[in-house]
């Protein structure tokens, strides 16, 4: 993944899923992902985080960050708030 200035930078693309739908990252070091919908499926306006307790709106066709620092190595799965779109942060040592 990316490097600018110490953080951890993906592009998720919201279109019928999370392009990509995996993001890999290092522990301990800040982590941005920047979520652009570019779909007007309401099940894809919010994206939350399981166990780091992080959501966002997401408007369509705007980009929005989701910044966290991974504290533990694992799988932090986001989705929609209907469970339909799923993707995974998954994060190593």
């Amino acid at each position: 993944m990316p490097e600018a200035a110490g953080v951890q930078a993906a592009s998720i693309t919201v279109r019928g899923g999370y392009g990509p739908d995996a993001v890999f990252v290092a522990k301990g070091k800040p982590v941005r992902l920047d979520f652009t919908r570019r779909e007007a499926n309401p099940c894809s306006e919010l994206v939350i985080f399981d166990g780091i307790d992080r959501r966002a709106e997401l408007p369509e066709n705007e980009t929005v960050s989701v910044e966290f620092t991974p504290r533990r190595t694992g799988r932090i799965t986001f989705g929609c708030h209907g469970g339909r779109l799923r993707g995974h942060v998954i994060v190593v040592d």
